[in-house]
């Protein structure tokens, strides 16, 4: 029997309205035409290293110490892509938008009323790969006053995809019982690490067409509803 639903956060229920995560629309503005089309077409390599320094460094509890991490970010992801000029100016425009600005993601429409369905019959979490922000963002739109818990990587410092850790530390300190949760996330190897441990798990496919996998697909927070009530 489900009780639980929990849910991912990125590309479950929200996106990045500029369409990546750390590229913020503003990103033109500060950097100039010139320079974001450098950063457009060399960010994947440069980002590897930028990335790594963030994992590295993931047990965050503050937006302060959040930005901090953000410095450091966007300065290698900046001058590992040759862009050098202003750039401690660009590195703290950024790292601002990406903390501190709630309205740089696009909730879902079918989001709010389909947790709200949800909540009449399952207890209903986020477990996030995330950053202190998530929870400023959650409320400006509304999610966070409708779920019963935010369970974020930053705050134990380790990530869903490490060896399941973020949900060995979801049971452990929030009560999850994975052969009563219903996991839904847009990462099969997240889900793999998830069914490992006894979760029911779906994976949400907002757009286009998924490779072979053994998760269920879903494309909204509906489709959860009702594929926790026909199946489990």
């Amino acid at each position: 029997m489900i009780t639980t639903i929990a849910l991912d956060y990125g590309r479950v229920l929200a996106c990045p309205r500029s369409g990546h995560w750390f590229l913020p629309l503003h990103t033109w503005k500060i950097l100039g035409a010139g320079n974001t089309l450098r950063l457009a077409r060399h960010h994947r390599a440069a980002q590897h290293a930028a990335q790594q320094c963030l994992n590295n460094n993931h047990l965050v509890r503050t937006e302060q110490e959040e930005f901090e991490q953000f410095l450091v970010f966007y300065h290698k992801l900046l001058s590992g892509c040759g862009i050098t000029k202003n750039l401690e100016q660009a590195c703290q425009a950024l790292a601002q938008f990406t903390v501190y600005d709630p309205d740089k993601v696009k909730v879902y429409g079918d989001v709010l009323p389909g947790i709200a369905a949800l909540k009449a019959h399952y207890r209903v979490v986020v477990i996030s790969d995330t950053w202190p922000s998530l929870r400023s963002v959650l409320q400006h739109h509304g999610v966070l006053p409708l779920l019963d818990d935010l369970i974020m990587s930053s705050d134990y410092g380790h990530l869903k995809g490490d060896e399941g850790k973020l949900f060995h530390s979801a049971i452990e300190h929030h009560g999850i019982v994975p052969a009563e949760t219903l996991f839904v996330d847009d990462s099969a190897h997240n889900l793999d690490c998830a069914k490992a441990l006894g979760f029911h798990t779906a994976l949400m496919l907002r757009a286009g067409w998924a490779k072979r996998t053994d998760h269920p697909l879903v494309r909204n927070i509906n489709d959860v509803q009702r594929l926790a009530q026909a199946k489990f």
